[in-house]
């Protein structure tokens, strides 16, 4: 394993928390609290620094999201806009496991909306399993290789 698959991102606010880990060509995000545009800031950075290692290779995204698990209108924006430049570098598509939200149809809600004004392939998962089989037919593997 490359020293950027061994890396893992942990960050904890009043507000919010992820942690961020590489496997494979997909990076796999677990979130909770409510995500402003401070932390989603710092997490875009976080994202771009693991993402470096594959070089502009195709990747996806996995995320977890847990308790409350939404973001501010302001970070809604900003993500979007983040997904939409992502992809230019790689970003392919994105699930998304939200069964242990607080709320979870608000999570889908919000999180779709986000997706579709992004224009990137989605999928809303029961369980991480799931998710890795649909990233799979995404050419997104933890098994990726360059």
């Amino acid at each position: 394993m490359t020293e950027a698959e061994n890396r893992i991102v942990n960050i904890n606010s009043k507000h919010g928390e992820y942690a961020i880990e590489l496997k494979g060509n997909i990076i796999r995000v677990d979130g909770k609290g409510v995500i402003n545009k401070s932390i989603l800031e710092q997490y875009l950075e976080d994202v771009r620094t693991i993402t470096s290692a594959l070089q502009g290779q195709p990747w996806g995204f996995l995320g977890f999201v847990n308790g409350t698990g939404i973001l501010t209108p302001e970070a809604e924006h900003a993500l979007v806009v983040s997904i939409q430049v992502r992809k230019q570098f790689g970003m392919r598509a994105c699930a998304l496991v939200v069964t242990n939200a607080d709320i979870p149809s608000l999570v889908k809600n919000q999180f779709e909306r986000v997706y579709q004004r992004a224009q990137i392939d989605y999928r809303f998962c029961a369980s991480e399993d799931e998710a890795y089989l649909w990233l799979g037919t995404q050419d997104c593997s933890t098994a990726f290789t360059e």
